[in-house]
């Protein structure tokens, strides 16, 4: 089979899977990790050698900047404090304590590879638990969190991983000189980072360039910032976690609107490419990865994944609730507000510890080989367990995910956050003001002028209205009344296509406005 046909053919797997995920409402990435398993049992599927060196060069970058890109700041800082507990504390007593176990449970392991092993599976994914939680009644605080949390321990996990990685293939390690080594990588990192956003946002704002090329823009910013700090012997990770921040804060002013809704677009084509393309990739090399681990069965090495993944599991749940309880009794000293609302946060967060596509990443990137040119040790089997982590939390926690949600009961939540229908209503009243303001300075008269502000006072006077139930009917008919003009439009478009009576790059322009406007109508939800 070709190469390209059996690409064709694992994209196709990709997409499927992608819709059997929506049949069953479950999240994307427990059925990508469950179709890289079915994968490595299918035969005739070609070996992937894939080049270690590129795996975190390629995928990374794209993969963090978009992360980091749709990151709230204000929300971030806002809970920075649980985010730096879970994000640097949790990481490092997550790889150390896997170091320990592993060191006990694999003959021949050293504490420096485990300690490799712990920073890989240390980071947790966020993807999964809060495309989980958005259905159901969970605080949102607990999302941002978890949200802020993935975004920061990837960096520290990938840092530590670094370290890891020169201590195994030099033999030697210095507390004081890692300690130094670390806060050089993410002190250099980050302002590298912060470096490449601000140009990025700079250009964008200045050069005006056509969306097209904004959007390509975006993507030389994730690599840019990566490679720029790699090259500096800085972190690359925390580069473009810094650099995805700015420039997502900063989008909002600089960006048109035509670049925002292309990006977007493109963003999340690219992230569900990778994510399937990882996963891919590990389902075609498992085979192969498992007959080169030499001296341990199939059933012992699952049981060594299993094992791993407990001891992950339970760091979380000890760190956190005993993160909790120690910022609680300082809390009542200082009295300020405890690191977690309740103790239904605490649970909610100490459960949710799946892992994903970083991790997979960052055991793929392990090199074969060390300089000197001898085997890495132990290298396939990192990746073995990796994968085991990975399937254990992300479907053995992620399909009983709503069900444990549901068994806390956190019920109507609460927030200080304004209501879909009071910021429409300011908007539509600023919009109105604005709009009365340029009829009155310019002395705008006319059937266009009392149209335009006939239909926007129509709009305030409809959202003032009391009675949720009234709003929600009329704007359904509304919506209902314009999707039918709109598919009207679009069939009489086609029409003329179909008969040559009309240019083609007029059907293309008049097709994209319809379109525009059938995407925002679906998009209005009061």
């Amino acid at each position: 089979m070709h190469q390209l046909e059996t690409v064709l053919l694992l994209l196709i797997f990709v997409i499927g899977l992608a819709v059997i995920a929506r049949r069953l409402n479950l999240a994307f990435p427990i059925l990508l990790t469950v179709g890289g398993l079915l994968i490595s049992f299918f035969p005739g599927l070609p070996n992937v050698d894939l080049d270690s060196s590129v795996v975190l060069v390629v995928f990374l970058p794209p993969l963090l900047y978009s992360a980091a890109w749709y990151t709230n700041w204000s929300d971030f800082r806002r809970n920075l404090e649980p985010v730096i507990v879970l994000a640097l504390g949790l990481v490092l007593a997550t790889s150390l304590g896997i170091a320990y176990v592993a060191s006990l449970l694999i003959p021949g392991f050293t504490l420096a590879t485990g300690l490799l092993l712990g920073a890989v599976v240390s980071p947790s994914d966020a993807v999964a638990a809060t495309a989980v939680m958005k259905t159901l009644a969970v605080p949102r605080k607990i999302a941002i969190i978890l949200e802020g949390e993935s975004l920061v321990n990837d960096a520290t996990a990938l840092v530590i991983f670094q370290l890891a990685l020169v201590t195994v293939s030099t033999g030697s390690f210095s507390l004081t000189g890692s300690l130094l080594d670390f806060v050089q990588l993410a002190g250099g990192g980050i302002i590298i980072g912060l470096a490449v956003g601000y140009l990025s946002s700079w250009l964008h704002k200045c050069a005006h360039l056509e969306p097209a090329l904004e959007t390509v823009l975006t993507f030389v910013t994730a690599y840019l910032a990566y490679l720029a700090a790699e090259h500096l012997a800085l972190s690359g990770v925390l580069s473009v976690v810094s650099a995805g921040l700015v420039v997502g804060h900063k989008q909002s002013r600089v960006h048109s609107p035509t670049t925002r809704m292309q990006a977007v677009a493109v963003w999340d084509f690219v992230v569900v490419l990778l994510n399937g393309l990882i996963f891919i990739l590990i389902g075609l090399q498992l085979p192969d990865i498992v007959a080169d681990i030499k001296g341990q069965s199939l059933g012992e090495l699952i049981e060594v994944g299993l094992l791993i993944s407990i001891t992950a599991v339970a760091i979380r749940f000890v760190y956190i609730f005993l993160a909790n309880w120690m910022s609680n009794q300082v809390h009542k000293v200082v009295h300020s507000p405890p690191l977690f609302p309740s103790r239904k946060h605490t649970t909610l967060l100490a459960y949710i510890s799946m892992r994903g596509i970083v991790s997979l990443a960052a055991a793929l990137s392990i090199p074969e080989r060390l300089s000197n040119g001898s085997p890495f040790p132990d290298r396939n089997l990192i990746v073995f367990i990796t994968f085991c982590v990975i399937l254990f939390t992300l479907v053995g926690q992620g399909v009983f995910l709503p069900a444990f949600i549901r068994l806390l009961r956190f019920g109507q939540q609460s927030t200080d956050y304004l209501s879909r229908k009071e910021v429409r209503q300011r908007l539509s009243k600023q919009a109105l003001s604005a709009i009365q303001t340029v009829v009155d300075k310019e002395g705008l008269t006319g059937d266009t002028v009392r149209k335009i502000i006939d239909r926007h006072r129509a709009r305030v006077d409809e959202l003032e209205q009391s009675d949720p139930v009234t709003v929600m009917s009329q704007h359904q008919l509304r919506q209902k009344l314009l999707l039918s003009g709109i598919q009207a439009q679009r069939t009489a478009l086609l029409s003329l296509r179909d008969t040559q009576q009309i240019d083609v790059d007029l059907f293309h322009e008049l097709e994209n406005e319809l379109d525009r406007e059938e995407i925002q109508q679906q998009k209005v939800d009061d």
